[in-house]
């Protein structure tokens, strides 16, 4: 009976041990708290994005407005217009991307090119200036057909790679870049199992 008994307790173990880390969601159409989404430029860094418009302080570096996806106000669109500017989600807290990455899982966003960069954009994952892991998203932007909604997904390992601490993550998706470009965002989530064929190469 007490070898039975062990068994079961081992079982038990190895099951919790191999159960998988949940998806979470950033943006569904709407911000999912505890995240937020802000914009920043060199005279503000951290405006939080508030009704139909808002615009980097002082400046029309960026403008990020509401706009239509699937529903209405479903989507958000940020616009630059020359000058260093990013948007972002971010929690108060840290949050730890660990386990997540270790069972393969991705940043996955849901994004539509409206007017192709004119300089370089990165894709950051932000963990506390100045740690972050940062990727170079400027040929990608550059191929892709303006105007299409299209799925991509990159491994939080690629992040983690370009010097992102994943167990210290404020801000797990940050678009920043210095020349016109128009980009809308209609999903963005951390996924254990992205779609295969959403996955990016890490560059």
């Amino acid at each position: 009976m007490l070898v039975l008994i062990m068994s079961g307790l081992f079982a038990n173990c190895a099951f919790a041990a191999s159960d998988p880390v949940q998806d979470e969601a950033v943006f569904d159409g709407n911000n999912v708290p505890p995240w937020r989404l802000f914009v920043g430029s060199m005279s503000n860094w951290s405006v939080p994005v508030e009704g139909p418009v808002t615009t980097s302080y002082k400046s029309k570096v960026l403008t990020v407005r509401v706009v239509d996806n699937k529903a209405r106000d479903d989507a958000y669109q940020a616009e630059w217009n020359g000058g260093l500017g990013q948007v972002y989600w971010q929690s108060d807290t840290p949050r730890d991307f660990t386990e997540l990455a270790a069972q393969g899982g991705a940043l996955s966003i849901m994004i539509r090119i409206d007017k192709k960069p004119k300089k370089s954009v990165d894709l950051k994952m932000d963990c506390g200036y100045p740690c972050a892991g940062t990727l170079n998203m400027t040929k990608l932007f550059k191929a892709v057909p303006e105007g299409q909604w299209f799925r991509m997904s990159l491994k939080l390992s690629c992040f983690e790679e370009a010097g992102a601490n994943l167990g210290h993550i404020l801000a797990p998706l940050v678009v920043a870049t210095k020349g016109d470009f128009i980009m809308s965002f209609a999903d963005v989530r951390l996924l254990a199992n992205p779609p295969p064929e959403s996955l990016i190469a890490c560059g």
